[in-house]
């Protein structure tokens, strides 16, 4: 089902959800918003919490992805050609490959271009094309009808889509034809050896990552280069037990109107492995596919497949659209076999196909319903009844045409029956396929996948905190705030100070939160010997090890005299004239020093340290630093160099429709109808459509650090903040809150103020 999570279009609570399933009797419920994951921490709460009650339901974590069919599959074994072009100027001046097998059989072939452009002499030197060369070298056209005689038969191999795409069009030019697709080796070296956040790799980062070299700027030489990448890229490919790889569409085709560039899929994960998977998928997606929809190429998804139960999805789905559009039975057929189960929905879901002439009548929706069975049963395929549900009740399709008519949908009032459907509605819809094959495909079947799924958390949980860890943490704070406690105190602590300072570094120590601790001093350090202030902010002020290290100017002691000559400390005699105790050190009146006559200094807020980490000493220490606005950006970049660009993100924010705009939808809808309803009305319209994601955001300045030993993925996806890519930021995928009690959030807003004393100063 769909929850509100599916930006704009869906309208079913996670929890609700969940609770609704389970008092149905139902043993799992599968969530698959549109492209995202974001409702997995909501149901998996509202699971846990029925749990406790005794009622145990499995939340099914999946999602409604949008496949990219990027590529054909071939075997790594048996011929390839690797090619290599070598350019001056912009021009194509020459061309080289290397022919390869499994049995270790290699030709090569190299011609030089015809082209007319100069060339230097530094560029002739460095790849060996003479002048005679250049002289005597063959036209393009030929150059490329001497390349496709040395490549016949085999696979080409090149280091992107630009470099064929280019090879193509010459050849296209001249009427020479090639095939479209080729193994690109900067993206399959990409899926090996790259995380989901990495920059584009370049040819020389690709090798490096493969471990591969080029032994000169000779053209030949690239393509033995590429020929070994490759050759390793086979190496990995068959080590993780895959028996394909994809020849990659190097070829952009116009849109036709009409046919679909993506398809829907359904993606579930089984296992831990699956999760993970899942999660790369889907930052992939937002992160480098992104174009309109967050897209999942099928290459991408074949090499992250373990753990994944896949799905035909919807009539959006590639098998439907090949049904519907009878294509031949054999092409039919091979699309299935890349699903491990089929799904057939409600006709009422696909309405529109006879609203739009392409289906009769209800019987032909049926009979196509009826086709996607017996190909399940000739393939040996599950075959799945699914529902599609967008939301709850039936009636609540008005806040759905409410919002797509916000939107300007033309069909919003047309709203198909995707409403959470009983198994009896199911079997009901179903039963024309006859009573054992509807309970087949609407309980047997649904009931076998999710019996193949583990019934996992969204996050790893199973400590309270993840936390990072630097080398010698615990004895560098420990030794920085007694050196600190003695500057101030003198080298025998007073007792009530060595009291709070034991108290709070064995806490802090023992719940592995001296790195958090260490990360802020270091980040107030480096900014204040960068010349800017920086101000701590909330219930840090309430540690003495922050004030010892530096962090925070707040000293949480109760308050006391301190001379800052001779280490003189009184704690005694900070008493109000009408007997009572002063609550803050500056409030206390002037006194000299009965040692040495120093003005003392006044000291302490009395501000116990369980306001900050609790009781216990395990609450998550949350640190909010105040940055100089101007300063903030390197702030940032200097967490990212304490902890690793890979371990730092902005914490990411869901931005839902509120209660005044869903109320604004509504009287628009209605004024644009002539209708009129009661106030009471209003509002249960307005209140069913608050809530419903639009888009997303970013923490103003917080970031979510993940540990050394630990993968974001282990937590959840990222993606753009709003999905734009300009401002290079990462986020979260989930909104930070649902995380906060497992990962460590960094604070580092900007503020005007640092900005102003800097300028003062």
């Amino acid at each position: 089902l769909h929850t509100k999570m599916s930006a704009m279009d869906g309208f079913i609570d996670a929890g609700e959800a969940v609770k609704t399933a389970a008092k149905w009797g139902h043993k799992a419920v599968a969530i698959t918003d549109h492209g995202v994951v974001q409702a997995f921490p909501a149901a998996v709460n509202a699971a846990g919490k029925l749990k406790k009650n005794g009622v145990d339901i499995k939340v099914i974590m999946g999602v409604e992805g949008y496949l990219l069919p990027d590529c054909v599959w071939t075997s790594p074994r048996g011929e390839y050609a690797a090619i290599e072009l070598t350019h001056c100027n912009g021009a194509l001046c020459a061309i080289s490959a290397v022919r390869f097998n499994d049995n270790g059989e290699c030709s090569e072939f190299y011609t030089p271009v015809s082209v007319g452009v100069p060339m230097s002499e530094e560029f002739r030197r460095r790849t060996g094309i003479s002048e005679e060369d250049s002289e005597t070298a063959p036209l393009l056209k030929d150059a490329v009808n001497a390349l496709l005689q040395f490549a016949e038969g085999a696979k080409m191999v090149v280091w992107d889509r630009e470099e064929y795409y280019e090879l193509y069009k010459e050849a296209k030019k001249r009427g020479v034809d090639m095939n479209e697709h080729a193994a690109v080796a900067m993206e399959l070296t990409r899926y090996h050896c790259r995380a989901p956040l990495d920059d584009t790799t370049t040819i020389d980062g690709c090798m490096a990552a493969m471990g591969t070299s080029r032994a000169s700027m000779l053209p030949i030489d690239g393509a033995r280069a590429l020929k070994e990448q490759f050759l390793k890229i086979i190496e990995r490919y068959e080590a993780m037990g895959k028996a394909r790889i994809p020849l990659f569409d190097c070829v952009p085709h116009e849109k036709v109107k009409g046919k679909r560039s993506t398809y829907h899929i359904i993606i579930i994960a089984k296992n831990i492995v699956g999760l993970k998977n899942l999660y790369k998928l889907v930052s992939y997606a937002h992160i480098d596919y992104l174009k309109g929809v967050p897209r999942i190429p099928r290459s991408l998804l074949d090499f992250y497949r373990e753990g994944l139960i896949i799905g035909s999805a919807c009539e959006a789905g590639e098998l439907f659209r090949a049904v519907l559009e009878e294509k031949p039975h054999e092409e039919i057929c091979a699309i299935a076999r890349e699903y491990d189960y089929l799904e057939i929905q409600p006709i009422g879901n696909n309405a529109f196909l006879m609203r739009e002439g392409i289906v009769k009548d209800e019987d032909g929706l049926r009979e196509l319903n009826r086709r996607i069975v017996r190909l399940g049963e000739e393939l040996g395929i599950p075959v799945a009844a699914t529902g599609d549900a967008h939301f709850m009740e039936p009636e609540d399709s008005i806040f759905r045409a409410i919002v797509m008519s916000a939107r300007e949908f033309k069909d919003a009032e047309q709203q198909a029956p995707l409403y959470f459907r009983t198994t009896d509605d199911m079997l009901e819809e179903f039963s024309y396929l006859g009573r054992e094959k509807a309970e087949e495909v609407v309980i047997d079947v649904p009931n076998a996948i999710a019996d193949m799924c583990e019934s996992m958390k969204p996050f790893l949980s199973e400590k309270s905190t993840y936390a990072p860890k630097f080398p010698g943490a615990n004895e560098e704070l420990r030794s920085m705030c007694e050196n600190r406690a003695r500057e101030i105190y003198g080298d025998v602590l007073p007792p009530v100070v060595q009291a709070r300072l034991d108290k709070e570094l064995t806490s802090i120590i023992g719940n592995d939160y001296a790195s958090l601790y260490l990360s802020a001093q270091r980040l107030v350090s480096k900014s204040m010997s960068d010349g800017y202030l920086v101000g701590s902010r909330g219930s840090v002020g309430s540690s003495m090890v922050a004030y010892m290290s530096g962090i925070t100017e707040v000293n949480s002691l109760p308050p006391h005299y301190r001379c800052p000559k001779c280490k003189f400390t009184d704690f005694e005699n900070v008493f109000m004239p009408n007997g009572d105790k002063y609550g803050c050190g500056a409030d206390m009146p002037d006194r000299t020093c009965p040692v040495c006559g120093t003005k003392l200094a006044k000291d302490g807020f009395d501000i116990p340290f369980e306001t900050f980490l609790g009781f216990g000493g395990d609450k998550v220490p949350d640190i909010d630093l105040n940055f100089s606005g101007e300063y903030q950006a390197n702030a940032h970049k200097y967490t990212e160099e304490l902890f690793g660009r890979d371990h730092v993100f902005r914490a990411g924010t869901i931005g839902t429709l509120a209660e005044k705009t869903a109320y604004g939808y509504v009287k628009k809808y209605l004024e644009e109808r002539g209708m009129t309803v009661s106030k009471a009305e209003e509002n249960r319209l307005a209140a069913g459509c608050v809530g419903v994601k639009r888009t997303t955001g970013q923490h103003p300045g917080g970031l979510v650090i993940i540990p050394q030993d630990k993968d974001v993925t282990d937590f959840c996806p990222v993606q753009h903040p709003a999905d734009d890519a300009t401002g290079g930021i990462i986020t979260t995928h989930f909104e930070y809150h649902s995380m906060e009690a497992n990962l460590l959030k960094l604070d580092e807003l900007g503020h005007d103020d640092p900005t102003m004393i800097r300028m003062l100063e």
